[in-house]
């Protein structure tokens, strides 16, 4: 009853309040129920989840698992498993205990939580993930995106443009079931998108003659907000600066609004996303990209093809679900096009004078969008220069080309209603083009599905450049985008949340008889899944991970990639080093120096008879060389009980050493340290920024351990030691 209680009783309230009190938004309200319902609807009447959790089915130890035969397969939203159902679970887990979510105690050997953006903390929509955990309230979340995105959208039109209900009803539709939004539909991005027409409202309202000083500080607050909430930070900040162009555009001489919108703005941001602006500072992904030279790297002629084909025709690149998908990028990058109808409307009339100044704020989001999407010269080459564009991740401005399209169309629809109706062969020009798209595209060797939506998508184009004024418009960009929708994001049963399989299911008792860490090699066990069981795994996968992490997996074999890739190779001894005591690895494999547990079809189960404490103090260091040739040498030399690694020279040097832990938490450790010379405590928590130590009650400077770990060193004598972890203080230079 919880689905229910989530989505369908307010909106049976919302279509009551709606046909008492707003009429025409009750009409429109019955166009949006019909993408709703193909969305979501699958998953409200099955009881399900819209969960892709079938991406894990063929890699150990999953590779024999019995799904339910309403599972959708989506090979394309694996990230929604991997990443954000981890990191939304273990947030609510401390949510629910009363804790604040600063780190991911399961995920990387204690990464940060909160910090990495896109959590979701400060966003209350996330409240029915807290509640009811990562898969119903995705679906939960999903259904109240779209209803955001098309109401907004439509009320934008109605009420700030004051377009006639056919045309404003087809902005709403076509936004709610633009292939963007429901390509993005699971991940917090799309409350990015969903919130686009609002910024553009909200901007519209402080622009106004007036509006006040007061208005911008109300706007600034609200788009500081939703770019510091931790829901999508880039694809957030694209969103309230197209607004704020929107706003130059149409009202050039009210400049210092915009300008002091954008000040409120970002020092909104950058308190509440302070933590997130330091770990990302120190990361991996920082770190490849601080010269700007990743997004001076134009794309092959072969992607831009691919994507100005899906920009044109959505289903002439295939089904990311149906097995005939062509390019290798997942679906929802390239997810910018609007259809055959929306296309069809920009030529359906010439939009009225009134509104030249947001025809022209529509073509220049729409043109930036696309200029950065698919890298067109001589521009982009000068925009990816300009911060914070150089670091940014360009296919998030793709959000602008469907929305500016759209704009343009209801604008052109408007027109049309007013006797501004274009010619039959102008109005014919879109469709005749999307027919020489569709021969372009080979539709003869797409699945029968995906050929008939091309075909549809050409004939409805026809049909709305015959009937020029567009009156079936709004039912037919209903029908074309709700049936585009089908199966992008796949409905899986509540039994299929979490498989265990035997071998999961020993792990876990394993690791609840004596707690440990655990690691998988090659394949095994995916990153972050792990968590999902009550396990800590070393290993994290997703965009920002510390740079000093990266370092760590590196050393165990790990290729240099930004997202973290399969482990190579498990040394015992730094393994040990990092409280790891069991080991996942696919059937077949072996493992030198750790000691077989449990073997099946899926994999093996193995324990390291060195590992050692999370918390300990040790009498020697050795420093870390910057040869990773040097360092793969030392890792199997050292002893890691009574030496540790450090990032540069320290004074210790003690024989009789000891530590009692006396107190663990995610964010915090206390512990007593008693040593006959100066010692090192050594923490396996992984560095990053934020975390400080003190002994005896006064600041030390942290010491990073064994490649990515944490230490502080203490003199001769009995000492107190204490790490804490503030997210909100941290430095640029790594310890």
């Amino acid at each position: 009853m919880s689905l229910f209680g989530w989505t369908l009783f307010p909106l049976i309230i919302l279509h009551l309040w709606l046909f008492r009190r707003h009429r025409a938004t009750f009409r429109f309200q019955l166009l949006l129920d019909v993408i709703v319902a193909t969305i979501v609807g699958p998953a409200l009447l099955v009881g399900g989840d819209l969960n892709p959790v079938t991406t894990i089915k063929g890699s150990p130890p999953f590779r024999h698992v019995e799904w339910s035969r309403t599972a959708g397969f989506q090979p394309t939203q694996g990230d929604l498993v991997y990443q954000f159902h981890p990191w939304w679970d273990e947030t609510g887990r401390q949510m629910r205990r009363g804790e604040f979510p600063s780190i991911q105690p399961g995920v990387g050997g204690g990464l940060p939580l909160m910090a990495n953006g896109q959590t979701g903390i400060w966003a209350p929509m996330m409240v029915p993930v807290w509640l009811h955990g990562p898969e119903r309230g995705t679906t939960i979340m999903a259904f109240w995106k779209i209803e955001l995105a098309g109401l907004g959208a439509f009320l934008f039109f109605a009420t700030a443009l004051r377009l006639r209900w056919r045309a404003a009803a087809v902005g709403g539709v076509a936004w709610a079931g633009a292939p963007y939004l429901v390509g993005w539909l699971l991940v917090p991005l799309a409350w990015a998108v969903a919130a686009l027409p609002w910024t553009w409202w909200a901007v519209w309202w402080v622009s106004r003659r007036q509006g006040s000083f007061r208005g911008a500080v109300l706007v600034g607050l609200g788009f500081g907000w939703l770019m510091g909430a931790g829901l999508h930070p880039e694809s957030a900040a694209v969103v309230c600066g197209s607004a704020l162009l929107a706003l130059l555009c149409c009202h050039p001489r009210r400049w210092w609004k915009a300008v002091a919108v954008a000040g409120i703005a970002g020092l909104t941001a950058l308190a509440l996303a302070w933590p997130t602006v330091g770990y990302i500072q120190a990361s991996s992904r920082h770190a490849l990209g601080a010269d700007g030279e990743a997004n001076r790297e134009g794309l092959p002629p072969s992607i831009q093809s691919d994507l100005a084909r899906q920009m044109i025709l959505p289903a002439s690149m295939g089904h990311p679900g149906r097995g005939d998908w062509r390019p290798e990028y997942p679906h929802a990058p390239g997810a910018v096009g609007v259809g055959g109808v929306v296309l069809a409307l920009l030529a359906s009339g010439r939009p009225r004078n009134r509104y030249r100044r947001w025809v022209f704020a529509a073509g220049a989001s729409a043109l930036l969008g696309l200029t950065l999407l698919l890298r067109i010269p001589p521009i982009e080459s000068l925009l990816v220069r300009i911060p914070p564009l150089d670091q940014m991740t360009l296919p998030r401005f793709g959000v602008l080309i469907p929305w500016g399209v759209i704009v343009l169309a209801v604008l052109a629809l408007d027109g049309a209603m007013w006797g501004r109706a274009r010619l039959l062969p102008v109005r014919l020009l879109p469709a005749v083009g999307l027919a020489i798209a569709a021969t372009w595209a080979a539709p003869g060797s797409l699945a029968p599905v995906d050929a008939a939506l091309v075909v549809l998508s050409v004939g409805m184009a026809g049909v709305v450049g015959i009937f020029g004024r567009g009156s079936l418009a709004p039912v037919l960009v209903t029908i074309e985008l709700a049936l585009l929708a089908v199966g992008i994001n796949p409905v899986a049963s509540t039994s299929d949340r979490l498989p265990t399989p035997p071998l999961v299911e020993r792990l876990v008792e394993l690791e609840a008889e004596e707690p440990t860490r655990i690691v998988g090699l090659g394949r095994a066990f995916s990153p972050n899944l792990a968590s999902r069981y009550g396990l800590r795994d070393l290993r994290a996968f997703g965009p920002l991970r510390p740079s000093t992490f990266v370092r760590l997996t590196g050393v165990l074999g790990e290729p240099a990639t930004i997202l973290g890739g399969p482990l190579e190779r498990l040394p015992a001894g730094l393994c040990g080093a990092w409280g790891v005591g069991l080991a996942v690895t696919p059937p077949g494999r072996e493992l030198e120096g750790w000691r077989p547990e449990y073997r099946d079809r899926d994999g093996a189960i193995w324990s390291n008879p060195r590992v050692l404490p999370e918390v300990r103090v040790v009498g020697r260091v050795v420093e870390e060389p910057e040869n990773t040739s040097r360092l793969l040498e030392l890792v199997e030399a050292i002893d890691f009980e009574t030496t540790a690694l450090v990032s540069g020279e320290e004074g210790v040097g003690a024989d009789v050493f000891a530590c009692e832990l006396w107190r663990r938490t995610p964010t915090s450790i206390e512990a007593t340290a008693e040593c006959d010379g100066p010692c090192l405590v050594v923490a396996a928590q992984a560095w990053a920024p934020g975390w400080r130590a003190s002994v005896d009650g006064e600041p030390e400077g942290l010491v990073r351990t064994n490649i990515a770990g944490i230490g502080v060193v203490v003199p001769a004598g009995r000492h107190t030691v204490a790490f804490e972890y503030r997210p909100w203080s941290w430095r640029f230079a790594l310890p």
